[in-house]
Parts: structure tokens; sequence; C-alpha cells
């Protein structure tokens, strides 16, 4: 039997909020001057339009399913489905609430959230839930889920029939998915740092090593313009941009546990934000450094 999600209007604003965004960036791209802001617009435009891309597609195509054997969560993208055998299932609930603690979406929504989330009284729990005014979670021994298909009540009973117990267990959120968390948003921290010491310091060696020449181009404006500086001055922008980036890194690092209020279980994605910017400086850097030993 396929059930199919309720239908709501979240995904069409954000939709919308994803085309604003789309075409301010290419504003920027198409006045600014700085190749390495334009490299960054390019990078998020292209993340925008495959993330949004891929929800779109995954929401048209969403389903449910209950067959003899499993529960299945599926989409057109085929390898990314869950099977859930049903003598696994130890329990269903309906529920009626606000999406507090469950990401980016919920904060928008409240009502909407698809990925990874929590649930207070539940913990982790893999949402696939369109509209929170319709919603079945349930959990295995080691995992949850929720739902909202769009004949609940049908839903309902097909598990029932199924011998799936309708209770909430009330589970605890476990110290070790809050460790975890944090220590996940530490890693994040540690890296980001050690690549900004990677941005910093290869210049400076290569500097004492008397290997740079006097001076180094910074950046190319078109196909025929490249733009010199004196390797000292090149340096200290070097230096500025990497100690700018430090604190940006240290900025969202105290960002993240601001977002825990929202993201209960998965704040430390945030780092993703400086860990992205950051992969585009070196970048950047090697694409002024490699012409200097061809």
């Amino acid at each position: 039997m396929k059930f199919y999600p309720e239908r709501s209007q979240f995904m069409n604003n954000l939709i919308m909020t994803l085309i604003g965004f789309l075409v301010t960036m290419g504003f920027i791209l198409r006045f600014s001057e700085s190749i390495l802001l334009k490299s960054l617009m390019m990078l998020l435009m292209f993340i925008l339009i495959i993330l949004s891309g891929y929800y779109f597609v995954l929401l048209k195509t969403l389903y449910y399913e209950i067959n003899d054997d499993n529960i299945v969560i599926g989409s057109v993208f085929r390898f990314l489905n869950h099977t859930i055998p049903l003598k696994d299932i130890r329990f269903f609930t309906e529920r009626i609430t606000l999406l507090n603690h469950s990401g980016l979406a919920g904060m928008l929504s409240k009502r909407f959230s698809v990925g990874k989330g929590y649930m207070r009284g539940l913990g982790k729990v893999d949402m696939y839930i369109t509209s929170s005014r319709k919603t079945i979670y349930f959990g295995t021994d080691y995992r949850n889920y929720a739902i909202s298909p769009e004949n609940m009540a049908a839903f309902s009973q097909a598990l029932l029939k199924k011998g799936i117990p309708e209770k909430f267990p009330q589970r605890p959120l476990l110290e070790s998915d809050i460790l975890e968390s944090d220590e996940k948003l530490k890693q994040y921290f540690i890296l980001n740092t050690l690549m900004i010491l990677t941005y910093i310091g290869v210049p400076l060696i290569l500097f004492y090593q008397n290997s740079l020449p006097e001076y180094m181009s910074t950046h190319q404006l078109d196909a025929s313009t490249i733009s010199y500086l004196p390797v000292k001055v090149f340096l200290d922008r070097i230096v500025m941009v990497g100690i700018s980036a430090f604190f940006l890194n240290l900025l969202v690092l105290f960002g993240g546990k601001v977002y825990e209020r929202i993201d209960r279980i998965y704040y430390y994605r945030v780092m993703l934000i400086p860990l992205v910017i950051l992969s585009l400086l070196l970048l950047n850097l090697a694409n002024v450094l490699i012409p200097v030993f061809l």
C-alpha cells in the first residue's frame, strides 16, 4: 500500500527564496571585479542549484509504502531509500506539533523538515515531514523516523494491523549524542584552523626560502589583465586574510552553540561555512603559487 506526503506551500516559498538568492548572487557576480568574490558566488550558486534541485525532485517523488514485510520511505533516488523491516519497529505515534529543534527548515517553517533532526522525548530522527499537521513517528531499537502521509489515519490503521503498538516511548536525550556533536564541532574548528595555518604558512615558508619572485600576481580580472604586487605586500594581504578567516572560524564556532537551540544534535554543521570559504581561499592561493614554479 503506497501513501503520498501531505502537500504544503513551504516548498514553493523556499523555491522563491532560493531564486531571490540566486538573483542577488548573479548581480554580485556581474558587477564585482574581485576574482575571489566571483569564485565564491559561483561556488555558492552551484551548491544552491544542486541542493534545491535535489530537494525539489525528492519531494515531488517522495512516497511511503507498507508491504508485507517492510516500510519503505522512497523517491526517484532509489539508492537513498529507507527500507525498515516491520518486525524491527517497536512503536509508532501520531503527533501534531511544531518542529522546534529540527534545523534551519524547521526554524523557518516549524512544520517542514527533511533530513536529520531531533524530537524532544525521542532523540535523533530521520525526518521526511512535509507538514507536521499530519506526522507519524515510528522507530526501531536503533533509529527513529518521521513521515507525514496525506492519509494519516489509513497509514496508522495499516501499522496497527501489522501488530505495531501505538505509543510514545519518551526516550531521554543521550549524553553521548551531545558529546558526539560537541566533539564534531571542535573537530571542524581544528580542521579549519589547520587550513588557515596552511594558507598563511606556505607563502611565508616559500618567501623565507627565497622561492618567491619579487612581484606576485594577485588576481586575474579578465583573460588579458593580470595585477601584480610586491611580494611583501602580497604576504601582508595573505596574513590579513588568514587572520580574518580565523576570526570568522571563531565566530561561527560560538554561533554554533547558539544554533544548538534550533538544531539540537546537528548544530556542528554550521562549521561547513568557513570550511567552504577556506577551501576557496586555498584554491585561489594555489592558482597564484603554482605558476611560480612552472
